[in-house]
């Protein structure tokens, strides 16, 4: 079961790297969503190209890590420092899920945008499961 949950999440960490990749170098598809705006629909940030760069190799080093805890990628260091790794990326992604109150996360104030709708139905359970199932990981590794 540890195997299968580790290739699926590596799987949508890689996809979504891939998925900023593809932003990086000037494609436009899902973009226009992916970013919370505020009620005039003003973008909250314009986040740069290395900025989404250093996203994808983020997404991708999770995606490394998820794969060394499972033994399919050898790492030159203990593998409890894999298993602190995991206990990080879930941090982060529990407080993606949380988010920042106002535009972000499961309890944001503000859900009449395109972001927000996909935050509430996309976005946020995604990071929940990231976030859970890294821990659980984790845990159990």
């Amino acid at each position: 079961m540890e195997f299968i949950l580790s290739i699926v999440i590596a799987n949508i960490f890689v996809s979504l790297a891939l998925l900023h990749l593809f932003w990086v170098f000037g494609g436009q598809w899902g973009i226009s969503a992916t970013i919370p705006t505020d009620l005039n629909g003003r973008r909250l940030f314009n986040p740069g190209r290395l900025g989404t760069l250093l996203v994808a190799i983020g997404l991708l080093f999770f995606a490394l890590i998820n794969l060394s805890a499972i033994g399919i990628v050898k790492v030159p260091f203990e593998n409890r420092y894999v298993l602190y790794g995991m206990y990080v990326i879930s941090g982060i992604f529990l407080l993606r899920f949380i988010g920042d109150l106002k535009y972000v996360g499961i309890f944001k104030k503000y859900r009449q945008s395109v972001f927000a709708s996909r935050d509430t139905y996309i976005y946020s359970p995604l990071s929940l499961f990231l976030s859970l199932s890294n821990g659980i990981l984790a845990v159990l590794l």
